[in-house]
């Protein structure tokens, strides 16, 4: 099935203090906390946000421009609590949301408090695909047109080997165990920037990675 290019528009209203948005594509960690108004949605101990609109079927591609600093960027439950404390609330430390890492020195993915690196060298943008119908989320570094697989990551469907696979990949392992719940919620576009001087915004779509997808 061909995915459905996203448009990703930042939500104001789930923004942490700590993040200055630009529109509604842009976002920068900064020093001085912005007064937002009160929300319900709002992050109150992580300097996250996320995408409006929560998605539950379907095939989704979006992607993002990197532009300083270490960030994460992923998929998060819609009803996960914003005001979960800082260890649990990040990006890929629970078993709602998982993530892309850029630390400043390689990429690395994360779900569920675990981290597997990657050995990919530094794109400034990161492609991401959520296939619902997969139970799926794959990423990608685009550059000159061309897609690069970074990581797919899906639970394997060989579970009775789970304490063989285990003890060889303690990460695939967890995503066998929990990953595929993460697709029984509606899921929003998730940003965490991570670094005082993170900066990043949702990129244009480029027709020919659309093209791509379509033909996978």
């Amino acid at each position: 099935m061909g995915a459905v290019a996203y448009i990703v528009d930042l939500d104001s209203d789930t923004a942490d203090k700590y993040l200055q948005l630009f529109g509604t594509k842009g976002v920068k960690r900064v020093l001085c906390p912005i007064n937002y108004p009160e929300s319900p949605t709002r992050f109150t101990h992580c300097e996250q946000v996320l995408g409006e609109g929560a998605l539950d079927r379907g095939t989704y591609y979006w992607e993002v421009e990197i532009i300083e600093g270490w960030v994460s960027v992923g998929v998060m439950a819609e009803d996960f609590s914003p005001q979960e404390p800082y260890d649990r609330g990040r990006l890929g430390r629970n078993a709602h949301s998982c993530c892309l890492q850029w630390n400043g020195r390689s990429f690395s993915v994360w779900f569920h408090g675990l981290e597997a690196p990657l050995p990919h060298p530094f794109s400034p943008t990161v492609g991401i695909c959520l296939e619902y119908a997969d139970r799926a989320l794959a990423f990608y570094a685009v550059r000159d047109g061309k897609m690069n697989l970074l990581r797919r990551l899906k639970a394997s469907r060989a579970r009775r080997s789970s304490s063989l696979s285990s003890s060889i990949d303690p990460f695939q392992s967890r995503l066998d165990s929990h990953f595929a719940g993460l697709f029984t919620r509606r899921l929003k576009p998730a940003f965490f920037l991570e670094s005082v001087d993170a900066h990043l915004q949702m990129g244009p779509l480029k027709k020919s990675c659309i093209s791509v997808l379509k033909r996978r």
